[in-house]
């Protein structure tokens, strides 16, 4: 007897394409492609990023272990196939050498079979001498019976990709060919091995990776708060909010970080406190001098004109009394005098009320605002002016009553002027202090004038008015907004904080 080894199948070769540049579009479209996966990217959030790359390196590990499991099992399917299959030559020459020319063909593939029946990776088939076998059996002869784990996927089969071994053993007996003995190394037992035991570790593996990124996601999130409050604070703090503070963290790094910030925002506050009295000081200290002058004017230069006014009447008199060449001439000079000291008191009434308005400190605010409206109303009868007026103190100090009769004054004047408006509603209220306002306000006062003109264009510039009064506001600390309303109109709201309640009151209390 001989064994004749069955030449083994060779692979087939990949086809090879040669590498062609790319053109222009493709190049186009792998540019869009990467900034949109870019732009994907930078909007994750921290802890995002941080568990999609945990992921991405567990995808990276899961493909190497792949690919390492692959090779081992295409290794180990090699080796245990040739291993089985020298096992089985051994056992069928040893099965042949001990039946002897008489014994019958089927008693000897009988013991075969039961020899070779508990051989992993080995398939066997037999054909007597008046079948005729060929030397290589193709693949399809051996049909789904020497593949019995169907259960293993295709493709991870494929993957393997472990050849059969087939190998042809002639029974010959008095050199008369009695029948072939067909071995065919199968590696479906050991790729269905791995596959298992591939499948039991991916499973766990898979729970494993689960349960870390869902720990991960909850421990990021417990660490990553401060961060966010961190932001959080920093918005507030942009906002001009300084008494915003960070809670504590326990992680020793963040409660570095939540220390500096709690430090950092005190010395904003104080800051900005004391810029606030320095401008307050500032207004006031200018406040005071336009009070001293406006006094000068109304108490020097007032009796002055009046007496001058009354020395010309005087002249007048004379003149008319002495009569001759001379009482035409001095007549004409006392009427010139006349004139000149009318247009100097006209003049120095204006300067009075552009510098300081003798009502302030003298009457209650309020009246001062309607009295305004009533006064602009009577000099531009096309213009109606609506004042509504809530529970106010007499007075907050000469820098905030002029600031809020600067301001009203420069809305109607806008009003009338620029937009053409025919009503004007002017608003003006004290309220409790609230978390956007200066931290240091018990109050704010609140001015709103609204017009039912066109609205304000695009792009329109400030003029020195509005610009004056808003640089006024702020020294005060409080805010100007100029906007447009949803019905074509513009409003115009100023918003001054109260550091204290004005005259010894309570902020809120009407003080009328």
């Amino acid at each position: 007897m001989t064994g004749i080894p069955v030449k083994e199948s060779s692979s087939v070769l990949p086809h090879r394409h040669a590498l062609r540049p790319l053109d222009p579009a493709r190049r186009v479209l792998g540019s869009a492609f990467r900034r949109r996966w870019f732009d994907l990217w930078d909007r994750l959030s921290l802890r995002s990023r941080i568990l999609a790359a945990i992921v991405l390196i567990n995808i990276i590990a899961a493909l190497a272990a792949t690919a390492v499991v692959v090779y081992d099992a295409r290794q180990a399917a090699q080796a245990e196939m040739a291993a089985s299959m020298r096992v089985a030559e051994r056992l069928v020459h040893a099965a042949v050498e001990r039946s002897g020319a008489e014994t019958p063909l089927t008693a000897l593939f009988r013991n075969l079979t039961l020899e070779l029946g508990q051989l992993r990776h080995v398939r066997i088939l037999f054909a007597d001498s008046n079948r005729a076998l060929p030397s290589l059996l193709p693949a399809e002869a051996l049909g789904t019976a020497a593949d019995p784990e169907t259960h293993v996927p295709g493709w991870f089969t494929a993957l393997v990709r472990v050849d059969d071994i087939r190998r042809e053993m002639k029974i010959v007996s008095d050199g008369r060919l009695r029948g072939s003995v067909v071995l065919v190394g199968h590696p479906a037992d050991e790729i269905a091995e791995v596959w298992r035991d591939t499948k039991h570790l991916a499973i766990i593996a898979l729970a494993v990776n689960l349960t870390v990124i869902a720990i991960l996601y909850f421990t990021l999130g417990r660490l990553l708060d401060p961060l966010t409050g961190l932001a959080q604070g920093l918005r507030q703090l942009e906002r001009g909010q300084f008494r915003h503070r960070l809670s504590r963290p326990r992680i020793r790094e963040l409660a570095y970080v939540a220390d500096h910030f709690n430090a950092l925002a005190d010395r904003l506050r104080a800051a900005k406190a004391d810029n606030g009295r320095l401008s307050r000081r500032l207004v006031s200290v200018q406040d005071d001098e336009r009070r001293q002058i406006a006094a000068e004017l109304h108490d020097e230069i007032g009796p002055c004109l009046f007496a001058m006014k009354a020395n010309i009447a005087s002249l007048d008199q004379l003149a008319a009394e002495a009569g001759g060449k001379l009482a035409a001439p001095l007549r004409e000079r006392v009427a010139t005098l006349g004139e000149i000291t009318d247009r100097i008191q006209m003049l120095n009434r204006g300067l009075l009320g552009r510098i300081r308005p003798m009502a302030l400190g003298h009457v209650p605010l309020a009246e001062i605002v309607t009295g305004l409206a009533a006064d602009f109303e009577r000099l531009n009868p096309q213009t109606k002016v609506t004042a509504v007026v809530g529970p106010l103190a007499d007075s907050y100090g000469d820098s905030v009553d002029l600031t809020i009769y600067r301001c009203l004054q420069e809305g109607i004047t806008n009003a009338e002027r620029h937009a053409r408006a025919k009503a004007v509603t002017v608003n003006l209220s004290e309220r409790s202090g609230e978390p956007g306002d200066a931290p240091e306000a018990l109050s704010v006062l609140c001015l709103s004038v609204r017009d039912d003109g066109p609205g304000m264009a695009r792009r329109a510039k400030k003029g020195l008015g509005l610009t004056a009064m808003e640089e006024r506001v702020r020294a005060l600390g409080g805010t100007v907004t100029v906007a447009g309303t949803p019905d074509g109109g513009t409003r115009l709201e100023v918003t001054i904080p109260l550091a204290e309640a004005p005259c010894g009151c309570e902020p809120g209390e009407s003080h009328r």
